[in-house]
């Protein structure tokens, strides 16, 4: 907890730097920072100070580095990256030094929660995860990486939303301490990814690394892969892919693929937020997250409403109050001991970690000649006055209220002498002064009211049109219009340009008083696109239903399929995502390869020779074909009820049921051997020919009769049977 002068834990409370920073109470003490709880007195509002220990400032190169990360970091505006306001420079001890000012946040921190033995639900961490991404997807955009993502870096404010703190600065205070991992502190180690582990270079992957393990912790309470030492902490992870249980639902798949052992197989940052929005459907609305104010901030706040309340009730009391204050001695630096490590507060756990190290004194740095390190803040002539000649601006105001009159008495004095007599002339002129009179004083208050009410009066204003304008141009555009100004995000087609202004409540035209909340809402890129199934979806109505969605649909190579229809979709996946599946989201033009359906494969016609009616059918039905039966033929070597022929023939493709024609044999063709009793030559021939027999030879004469018939050297009597076309040996004599 941070420690106030007046319990012997910080003796800079109340030292004022740079001629506008007050400071309040000192939070923690780290081997490369002090940090402190600070008043912008020239703002009125609560400030975080980090001062940069002397020891690690002394080269001009640190400086150098540290002037170029500071306007890096102060370039960074994003609702969920903590705002870094001003810098400069400052004496402790003797010797000059940087700080940076950084917005205060009074919810805690994600550490805050954890060393109060709160951890959080998986939806609960998937919105801490999720306004994390919106941060590091900002950075990263401007190549920014954070290399130092801990649960202390991600600060709650008092409006509960989440901000991710140190860009660029953790990158630059760091960089000693990798120098030699083993001296690392085990609080960095923790949170550090494979490739720092392994000390090869770094990207935007780290930080997502980094950002599974908090979410993890968050939910488990442990941190995955701490060691006993940094050493053993930092090998742990290497080539270890990164543990989750059942227990996160959906968010388990999500934190794993952030927390892949190799940086080309983990989510980018845009990618794992469009990840935490798909999961966020499979679980429960998520509770409050149990920020923290553990700041003196909250004591020191009541206590200045209570300076304006006095001044405002009592101004009598309010100038005796103001005076007392303007009477309070200045504290020497020269009288302030350093003090022991004991005496320090405690280091936060997500800080540098160097309690024991002895406090610093510290001066005002407006004092001191001029560097060459110039700090952004300009120290006017207000500015640069002595800490004792500040005054809030609420105590001025105050102290003004009880110089002035709250209202203004105005008498008539009746001139008339008491005692003395008018005529009639004379006591018609009174009456025309007291008209007169009466003229003047209404004049006046009209006069005196007009003012009034210039004065008092709220002012309103147009609001312009700043649709489409860029978040930065749009802010500096209504700075002037006293305005309660807040920014939300969210995605439109309309203004799908990131960090430009899609929307305003009130709309463009509409008059807006002082004091009266204006909401900006800027983009966070175009609507998603929720992927819809297209298996077994026709190739056309597939193309059309993409195209509505602004979606690409590109063909890869064709296959044949037994289940899909020709021309019909058999799978799609999303380009370079193969995890995808339809009711994810993604961004308009992503691209969806579809495989398309040629229908079933021809399958080759089986040889069906010799196979019976029933073995053909089978032999088809197996490779779901249909057989049809043609006319019977006579083979004198197929036997009778098997097949003799096929159309098409054996190996020729057929469709997936198409017809194959077969024919059946009837056996040999037999025919009875004719009588051929008395006939002539003639005769004879013809009537073998008509029974089917053809001559083969003749013995005798063709003018003679018929003497006897053999087939084959042997004897054929009437009525025996032989094969249609068999030849006969005659005997014609």
């Amino acid at each position: 907890m941070p420690q106030r002068a007046e319990d012997g834990g910080d003796p800079f409370d109340g030292r004022m730097i740079a001629g506008r920073y007050r400071i309040e109470a000192m939070v923690s003490s780290g081997a490369n920072t002090i940090i402190f709880e600070a008043i912008d007195v020239r703002d009125d509002i609560p400030v975080t100070l980090k001062v940069v220990r002397p020891e690690r400032a002394l080269h001009a190169t640190f400086r150098d580095d540290f002037r170029r990360q500071v306007e890096i970091a102060m370039s960074l505006s994003h609702p969920n990256i903590a705002k870094v306001l001003d810098w400069g420079e400052v004496d402790m001890s003797g010797e000059t030094t940087v700080f940076w000012v950084v917005e205060y946040l009074g919810g805690g921190s994600l550490r805050d929660l954890f060393d109060r033995g709160r951890l959080l639900e998986p939806s609960q961490a998937l919105v801490v995860g999720l306004e994390a991404c919106r941060a590091l997807e900002s950075a990263h955009a401007r190549g920014v990486v954070h290399t130092e993502l801990t649960p202390s870096k991600l600060v709650f404010g008092d409006d509960a939303r989440l901000r991710i703190v140190d860009f660029a600065m953790a990158e630059l205070l760091g960089a000693e301490s990798w120098e030699e991992p083993a001296t690392l502190a085990t609080h960095v180690a923790r949170y550090a990814s494979p490739e720092q582990a392994l000390r090869l270079e770094v990207d935007a992957k780290t930080d997502v690394y980094a950002l599974s393990l908090c979410l993890i912790e968050a939910i488990t309470g442990s941190v995955p892969f701490a060691g006993d030492s940094t050493v053993s902490t930092l090998s742990a992870r290497v080539g270890k892919l990164m543990p989750v249980t059942a227990d996160m639902g959906s968010l388990a798949a999500v934190l794993e693929r952030g927390g892949r052992p190799e940086g080309e197989d983990r989510w980018t940052a845009v990618e794992y937020g469009n990840a935490l929005v798909q999961a966020a459907e499979k679980l429960p609305r998520p509770a409050p997250i149990p920020i923290m104010a553990s700041s003196l901030f909250g004591a020191s706040m009541l206590q200045r409403q209570a300076e304006r309340d006095l001044a405002v009730e009592a101004p009598d009391a309010a100038e005796e109050a103001l005076a007392l204050d303007a009477d309070e001695p200045e504290i020497d630096a020269s009288e302030i001991d350093v003090a022991p490590p004991g005496d320090q507060p405690d280091a936060e756990p997500g800080d540098d970690e160097g309690v024991g190290e002895p406090l610093l004194v510290m001066t005002d740095i407006a004092d001191q000649p001029a560097t060459e390190l110039i700090p952004a803040t300009e120290l006017d002539e207000e500015s640069a006055a002595e800490p004792t000649e500040q005054l809030p601006a609420a105590a001025a105001a105050a102290a003004a209220a009880a110089t002035t009159p709250a209202t203004t008495q105005l008498d008539v004095i009746d001139p008339t002498p008491s005692g003395t007599l008018y005529d009639d002339e004379r006591n018609s002129r009174p009456w025309g002064k007291y008209i007169a009179i009466g003229l003047v004083v209404l004049v006046g208050l009209v006069a005196l009211g007009v003012a009034g009410f210039l004065l008092l009066r709220t002012k309103s204003y147009e609001v312009p049109d700043l649709v489409g304008v860029d978040q930065a141009v749009a802010l500096n555009e209504v700075s002037g219009n006293n305005w309660v100004i807040e920014t939300d995000r969210e995605r439109s087609d309309a203004v799908p340009e990131v960090d430009h202004v899609v929307r305003t409540e009130p709309v463009a035209g509409e008059m807006l008083d002082e004091g009266e909340t204006f909401v900006i809402y800027v983009s966070d890129g175009p609507e998603l696109r929720t992927i819809p199934e297209l298996a077994g979806v026709a190739l056309v109505d597939a193309q059309a239903s993409l195209d509505d969605l602004r979606l690409v649909l590109v063909e890869v190579a064709p296959e044949y399929s037994e289940d899909v229809p020709a021309g019909s979709i058999i799978r799609w996946q999303v380009q370079g995502n193969a995890s995808l599946v339809a009711g994810a989201q993604v961004l308009p033009d992503t691209t969806i390869e579809v495989t398309v359906s040629l229908g079933p494969e021809p399958r080759p016609a089986p040889d069906l020779t010799n196979l019976n009616l029933d073995e053909a059918t089978a032999a088809l039905d197996a490779i779901q074909l249909v057989i049809a039966r043609g006319d019977d033929v006579f083979s004198g070597t197929i036997e009778k009820g098997r097949v003799v022929s096929q159309e098409p023939a054996a190996t020729t493709p057929v469709e997936r049921g198409g017809t194959v024609t077969v024919q059946l044999s009837k056996g040999p063709d037999l025919v009875a051997f004719p009588d051929l009793t008395g006939q002539t030559y003639t005769q004879a021939q013809k009537t073998l020919k008509d029974g089917g027999y053809t001559i083969k030879s003749l013995l005798g004469t063709t003018e003679g009769t018929f003497v006897s018939a053999s087939i084959d050297g042997k004897d054929v009597q009437a009525g025996d049977t032989f094969p249609r076309g068999t030849g006969v040996d005659l005997i014609f004599l």
